[in-house]
């Protein structure tokens, strides 16, 4: 399936491997993220937070 990146603009062949790729299928007009975009994003989110992803999920554990 050929994508466009939401952020960075740039397209991509994606497949059956990539997580986005059912939500896309899905969602015919649902925006894909790609891993370089995602992993930036992720990093800006962390530092302006402070917060990890493993320190959120150690709480989400007494949630259920």
């Amino acid at each position: 399936m050929e994508v466009h990146c939401f952020f960075c603009k740039k397209d991509y062949s994606i497949t059956r491997s990539d997580p986005q790729y059912i939500k896309l299928v899905q969602n015919r007009g649902g925006s894909y993220v790609c891993k370089s975009c995602n992993q930036s994003m992720q990093r800006d989110a962390q530092a302006s937070t402070g917060l990890h992803p493993d320190q959120i999920d150690a709480y989400d554990k007494f949630l259920r």
